[in-house]
């Protein structure tokens, strides 16, 4: 057998050598990971009681359950309850809670406000169509107010129907009864304006006083929340109104409920 040339057995291994290696496998890359997705904020309402300073809880839960309410026939934002020890729990969306939180952190204990009153005067007015208004200047302190209404709805014969002058701690309530009328008035302080939720029976007649107390067919009733500046004299509601006083004449008659309201500092 043939033995293979010397130069054969030289370029095999050079050949070899000249070969390129191998790739090595490519380092596996994690994949880069998405940021984690943030929690979503929730809307669900949540309870946080907070402490107050002493003797300004009644007016700071007076205040958060106006600005909570969203009028009338509507839900509120949120509620407001004070407990037996003075803390306030607050059911509302968080936004909401953080808000309430804020302010009640800037309340300074040591400036507590001094103690005030309201002071509300009512007028149940009778207004009946005329050829020149009549009975305007009758009761001065509401001259301006029945001047508004001849200017906006004709003019018109007045008489006074009942008056009342009712005070009470702010934050406080107050019920009074007078010949035709009863009154119920818890009144607040927002920013230098009166909030007052007022409670108003008017009865017909003056004859019988039981009407104030059960109000069934034969009184008219008006409620609401308002807000009045001190001093100002505003009128807060109308109705038609049907006297059964055989004296009374028969000409479609409006009762006008008008109410100022003033601040002093002091007891009731």
């Amino acid at each position: 057998m043939p033995r293979p040339h010397p130069l054969l057995l030289l370029a095999f291994p050079l050949a070899l050598a000249c070969q390129a290696p191998a790739a090595a496998p490519a380092p596996t890359v994690p994949a880069a990971q998405a940021p984690a997705a943030a929690p979503e904020v929730s809307d669900e309402p949540q309870l946080r009681t907070y402490a107050v300073p002493p003797g300004q809880a009644r007016s700071i839960e007076n205040a958060l359950s106006s600005a909570l309410s969203t009028g009338k026939g509507l839900p509120p934002l949120g509620t407001v309850e004070r407990l037996p020890d003075g803390r306030l729990v607050v059911v509302a969306p968080p936004q909401i809670q953080d808000g309430i939180a804020d302010l009640i952190a800037g309340l300074d204990p040591a400036n507590a406000p001094p103690v005030r009153t309201a002071e509300l005067d009512y007028w149940i007015v009778i207004g009946e169509p005329a050829v020149a208004a009549e009975g305007v200047d009758a009761v001065p302190a509401i001259a301006p107010a029945l001047q508004a209404i001849v200017g906006s709805q004709g003019p018109m014969r007045f008489r006074l129907h009942e008056a009342m002058h009712l005070s009470s701690l702010i934050d406080d309530g107050a019920e009074a009864d007078g010949a035709r009328m009863r009154a119920r008035q818890l009144v607040s302080e927002v920013g230098g304006r009166l909030v007052a939720d007022l409670d108003i029976a008017v009865a017909q007649t003056a004859k019988n006083r039981g009407h104030l107390v059960v109000c069934a067919d034969g009184c008219l009733q008006f409620k609401s929340r308002v807000h009045v500046e001190p001093g100002q004299l505003l009128v807060v509601g109308q109705a038609s109104f049907d006297a059964t006083d055989a004296k009374a004449p028969s000409a479609p008659q409006t009762l006008f409920y008008i109410i100022r309201g003033q601040i002093r500092s002091g007891g009731a």
